[in-house]
């Protein structure tokens, strides 16, 4: 055989998550084995190592263009039933560049900035 498979790659990232557990646990630090790209018996990972108490490059962005778009980062929003709250914004996606979390379980999701604007947009003070 000299070509990898689908089942193969997702057991070989499983395998390097669980090794890399035992770096991540010495040293404050939280390591994700992320996307594979293959091609025929040669694959590579992508790996990334943050520092715990560090903000992603995601948390960075979202306190940027939530000022510019008046979003309310502290925001807790009902969308279809379920408790959401806004984590993060991906400044190269185009169509849905903000990170939603699920707060019953931390599912992420993401969505436009039509949506964000309706459930996160922030309250004006009304000042007596």
């Amino acid at each position: 055989m000299t070509t990898f498979t689908r089942q193969q790659l997702n057991d070989l990232r499983k395998q390097m998550q669980n090794a890399l557990k035992m770096f991540a646990l010495q040293g404050d630090l939280k390591i994700e084995v992320g996307n594979c790209s293959y091609n025929g018996g040669e694959a590579t990972f992508k790996v990334k190592v943050l520092l715990k108490g560090a903000k992603t490059r995601e948390q960075i962005d979202l306190e940027y263009y939530a000022d510019m778009h008046g979003i309310d980062t502290t925001a807790i929003a009902n969308l279809q039933g379920e408790d959401m709250s806004i984590i993060g914004y991906k400044s190269r996606a185009r169509k849905k560049p903000w990170i939603l979390q699920r707060l019953r379980d931390g599912a992420e999701f993401v969505c436009d900035d039509n949506l964000a604007k309706r459930h996160f947009k922030k309250r004006e003070e009304i000042n007596a």
